[in-house]
């Protein structure tokens, strides 16, 4: 059965077309992500190209159809219930929820490193990023209480920040690359990504740098226009991507050699270096500054995003109905939101016990990565699901119909898995490898655990008569 939306949606301001754009803009890419894929070099280039087709495309379609014929608050977590079963739905919508803990927690060990690096402190010194990250943390949570009117300028500000990083990113890379500098001779590079650590990370990393495209499902009911406005902004999403992606990369590679990409410092490092290319290296704390913003943007986005499951879950009575509560003046679901800060802040904390803050970071990203896929095979199913089900007045269908729609519910799948088995592949650089898969292994198993005794704890109240359940 399907949840309709509440009742006082409609008389809450709603997001317009370009506020839509600008928000999933701020939540479908992260230009944080070149600097992973420069790492491994130019071989990154056609996996960013394979990687939109088998899918980002499959994705997006996904997204507008699911969109059009489920109407109930929740976005992915609605769909699978509605399509498979509540027990599907429940435990999609909570990997999907928090996965996104860990992935906050990514964000802020990258924002605090830029702080730290831009002013000169001790990057080894866990106790400063520990104190940094929890005051972003809340920063954004504030931000998002006041509510979506509010809450949209961070991504918006943040996205345009974004994009003149970007342009002055492929800037510097022309430039240098024109004067016949290039720090990789691309002409002889290997194009065939090798069969390792780097490249398994990379591909799981560069499925997860593709999604957040179903969150127009979970903002559905919040942005004016309906469908046609979340069609086209798909379409930007989708060109953005590609370009910030493939241009931004292959600028990374003029600027810098490979030997010199890291995960966590590459970015601010290319953008040091490029700037002093080219004689504007006294622009580099402006730069990134503005890079920063973008960042804080996209966690802004994603936090607001993810309230949204709870609150869904609350409506269904899965969560105690604290969550199903809105502020009235704000209509900001300040339950849900509270409760997030609480884990984000928890999991930076507990991720550094015993670890370095690289391995910290790697550790999140493979949980957020490994997390934040599973939910898109219960989403993949579901879109295959549809090609079989009785049409919808009105819902959005692709160019050849119900066969497009099983091969991209078919490609989307194969892509998540191959994503997930990735994400199990232990670095060869690690010390303890099998100690760090075991880690991302009893992550999973925790996470879907916790979710059973939930989903249990929840059918148990809600078959209590209404008095008793009181």
């Amino acid at each position: 059965m399907q949840t309709k939306p509440a009742a006082a949606v409609g008389d809450r301001p709603k997001l317009k077309f370009l506020d839509t754009a600008l928000y999933m803009l701020a939540v479908g890419t992260g230009i944080r992500w070149i600097a992973v894929a420069a790492a491994v070099g130019p071989a990154s280039l056609p996996l960013w190209l394979l990687a939109m087709v088998t899918f980002f495309l499959p994705l997006a379609v996904a997204t507008a159809e699911l969109t059009s014929r489920f109407e109930g608050e929740g976005g992915i977590y609605a769909w699978a219930r509605d399509g498979i079963g509540p027990l599907a739905g429940f435990i999609c919508g909570w990997f999907y929820w928090i996965a996104l803990m860990p992935y906050f927690a990514g964000i802020l060990y990258f924002l605090s490193g830029l702080i730290i690096a831009a002013f000169g402190g001790d990057p080894k010194d866990t106790l400063l990023y520990i104190s940094i990250s929890v005051a972003i943390s809340v920063l954004v949570t504030g931000v998002q209480v006041a509510g979506l009117k509010y809450g949209k300028w961070p991504p918006n500000i943040g996205m345009a920040g974004g994009w003149v990083v970007v342009f002055i990113i492929v800037a510097m890379g022309l430039a240098i690359g024109l004067e016949g500098r290039s720090a990789t001779d691309f002409a002889h590079a290997s194009y065939i990504p090798p069969v390792n650590f780097n490249t398994a990370i990379l591909w799981g990393t560069i499925v997860f740098a593709y999604s957040g495209l179903e969150a127009a499902g979970m903002l559905r009911n919040e942005i004016a226009g309906g469908m046609r406005t979340i069609v086209r902004v798909l379409a930007i999403v989708g060109a953005g991507s590609l370009f910030i992606y493939i241009a931004g990369t292959a600028a990374f590679l003029v600027i810098l050699p490979q030997s010199e990409l890291t995960r966590l410092g590459g970015f601010s490092d290319a953008l040091r270096i490029g700037l002093s290319h080219v004689g504007l290296n006294r622009l580099a704390p402006a730069v990134i500054g503005l890079f920063a913003l973008s960042m804080l943007g996209a966690f802004t986005a994603w936090f607001g995003v993810g309230a949204r499951l709870p609150f869904a879950a609350g409506i269904d009575a899965f969560l105690p109905r604290v969550f199903a509560r809105r502020n009235p003046k704000t209509g900001a679901p300040v339950a849900a939101i509270l409760l997030q800060a609480a884990l984000m802040v928890g999991i930076v904390i507990l991720s550094q016990a015993g670890s370095s803050v690289a391995g910290a970071y790697d550790l999140l990203v493979a949980m957020a990565v490994l997390g934040s896929t599973i939910p898109y095979l219960f989403m993949f199913w579901v879109h295959i699901k549809t090609a079989s089900m009785p049409p919808v007045p009105g819902a959005w269908c692709p160019p050849g119909g119900r066969r497009t729609t099983r091969l991209l519910g078919c490609l989307g799948m194969i892509s998540s898995i191959v994503a997930i088995a990735c994400t199990l592949v232990p670095s060869s650089a690690d010390p303890h490898p099998w100690a760090a898969f075991g880690k991302i292994v009893m992550s999973a198993l925790a996470m879907l655990i916790v979710g059973l005794a939930l989903y249990w704890l929840a059918a148990r109240r809600r078959a209590l008569p209404e008095g008793a359940a009181a």
